[in-house]
């Protein structure tokens, strides 16, 4: 198992982002391979979220990232953000 740990700044209307981020989840969490999924906001710096997504296998993630309906996604969310910092993590302890 891995984890997309994903930090999103938002520079566009919150509401809209966690609409439009909710939808692209529902769509990756429908995925072959896909987990649980947790968003988190920060505290300190409320135009900031973590996204946190379990999948079986980096291969997984990466078949849900080609696939058709993705790009699309994307698209709707990259007037939100300011940058999106992604990566897949393993478990070490």
């Amino acid at each position: 198992m891995v984890t997309l740990i994903n930090e999103f700044t938002v520079t566009g209307d919150v509401a809209e982002f966690e609409r439009v981020l909710g939808g692209f989840n529902r769509y990756m969490s429908a995925q072959p391979g896909a987990g649980g999924y947790t968003l988190l906001r920060s505290t300190r710096r409320p135009n900031v979220f973590v996204e946190l997504a379990d999948w079986d296998s980096p291969e997984a993630h990466q078949a849900a990232v080609r696939s058709e309906g993705f790009p699309g996604l994307v698209a709707q969310l990259r007037p939100l953000v300011d940058k999106s910092v992604p990566d897949l993590y393993e478990t070490v302890a």
